[in-house]
């Protein structure tokens, strides 16, 4: 899993950060520039699941993008 968030596919900003909601979990991830949040209601800490590992699966779905090197479009 990669640590680093690859710049906004919406506007190209580089300082996209993670959110966290009222419990202080990781809930998505934001773009300073564009203010488009991007939430993974797939993605939560449970079970006894570290924020660390949540933060990498947010952090791969983020960086992963359509249709990159394949022509497809779509996730």
């Amino acid at each position: 899993m990669s640590g680093q968030l690859k710049p906004c596919p919406f506007c190209g900003e580089s300082k996209a950060y993670i959110v966290y909601n009222i419990e202080m979990e990781p809930d998505g991830i934001t773009c300073p520039a564009c203010h488009i949040v991007v939430r993974f209601p797939r993605i939560k800490v449970k079970g006894g699941e570290m924020f660390e590992v949540a933060i990498g699966k947010m952090t791969d779905a983020w960086n992963r993008r359509a249709g990159a090197g394949s022509g497809q479009q779509g996730g």
